[in-house]
C-alpha cells in the first residue's frame, strides 16, 4: 500500500512540475508576442534623406530598396519557411518562424522546429535593450535558455544585419563605398553599432550581406567578433519596398569555415509593411 501511495505522489509531483513548465512556456510566448506588438505600434520611420550626396553604391542600394511611392512605415512583419541546423555537424530540420522587425527598436523572432516526434519551440529577441534566446521541447522542457550581456549584444547585431528587411532603417546609416559593387554602412541600435557590407548587382539588388557579429562560435568558445553573413538568392517588392526573400545565413561567412557555419535557410512569406 505504501508503494502505491508513493507512486501516486510521484505522479502528482511530476504532473505538477510539467504543468508549471507549460505555464512558463506559455507566459514567455505571450511575452514575445506582446514585445512584437509593441514594435508594431511605434511611430513610422521617416523616409526623409537626400541621397544625392551618398556614395554611388549606397544610392544604388537605397533607390532599389525604397521605391518612389513607398510610404513611411512602423515595422515589417513576415513569416519564414525553411530549415535550421542547430549544430554545425547536425541535421537540417524543418523550421517555420514569424518575425517583427523595426529599427530603431529591435526584433522578435518566434520559431517552431519539428522532426518526427521532436518539437522545439521558442525564439530570439532584442527589444528595448533586452535580448535572449529561449527554446523548449514540446513546450515543457527548457532546451536553450541564454541571457546576459553577450546575448544582448549578439541579438542587437542580428537586428542590424537584418536592417535590409526594413529599408527605412538603412537611411540612417553612415555610408562608404568599398568598391564598385559593395556598399558599406555603419548602423546603430541603442548603444550598439555594426559595420555591414552589402554586395550588389548592377541594379542595386543585394546579393550578399556580411558583418562582424558578437558570438561564441569560434574555436575558443568565448564571445568575440566573428564573420557573419549570408547569400540573398531572390527578392520581392511589397508596397514600394524591395527586400531579399530567399536567403542562407550563418557564421564564418566568407571564410573556409562557412560550410560548417551556415545554419539557417528560408523563404520569406506574407511580408507586410505596417503603416
Amino acid at each position: 500500500m505504501e508503494w502505491i501511495i508513493l507512486g501516486i505522489g510521484l505522479l502528482l509531483t511530476l504532473g505538477l512540475a510539467l504543468a508549471v513548465a507549460r505555464v512558463r512556456w506559455r507566459r514567455h510566448m505571450r511575452e514575445m508576442k506582446q514585445w512584437g506588438i509593441s514594435l508594431e505600434h511605434m511611430s513610422p520611420v521617416t523616409l526623409d534623406r537626400d541621397l544625392d550626396g551618398l556614395p554611388e553604391t549606397a544610392q544604388r542600394l537605397l533607390r532599389h530598396a525604397i521605391g518612389a511611392h513607398a510610404r513611411p512605415v512602423r515595422a515589417v512583419r513576415f513569416k519564414q519557411v525553411g530549415e535550421i541546423r542547430p549544430a554545425k555537424d547536425g541535421r537540417w530540420l524543418p523550421c517555420v518562424a514569424e518575425q517583427v522587425l523595426r529599427l530603431p527598436g529591435g526584433f522578435v523572432w518566434r520559431a517552431c522546429v519539428k522532426s518526427g516526434l521532436m518539437r522545439l519551440s521558442g525564439g530570439d529577441h532584442y527589444v528595448e535593450g533586452r535580448g535572449g534566446v529561449n527554446f523548449w521541447f514540446w513546450g515543457l522542457f527548457h532546451a536553450v535558455k541564454s541571457r546576459g550581456e553577450d546575448l544582448v549584444k549578439s541579438a542587437a547585431h542580428r537586428a542590424l544585419l537584418e536592417a535590409m528587411w526594413f529599408p527605412p532603417a538603412l537611411l540612417a546609416g553612415e555610408w562608404r563605398e568599398v568598391d564598385t559593387d559593395t556598399a558599406r554602412a555603419k548602423l546603430k541600435l541603442d548603444e550598439y553599432e555594426l559595420t555591414v557590407d552589402y554586395k550588389l548587382d548592377a541594379d542595386g539588388r543585394i546579393l550578399e550581406v556580411s558583418g562582424q557579429r558578437w558570438g561564441n562560435q569560434g574555436a575558443s568558445g568565448k564571445y568575440e567578433l566573428l564573420p557573419f553573413g549570408g547569400i540573398m538568392e531572390t527578392e520581392q517588392t511589397i508596397d514600394g519596398y524591395t527586400v531579399p526573400s530567399r536567403f542562407r545565413v550563418g557564421w564564418h561567412f566568407g571564410t573556409a569555415k562557412w560550410g560548417e557555419g551556415e545554419f539557417y535557410r528560408a523563404d520569406m512569406k506574407d511580408i507586410e509593411f505596417l503603416e
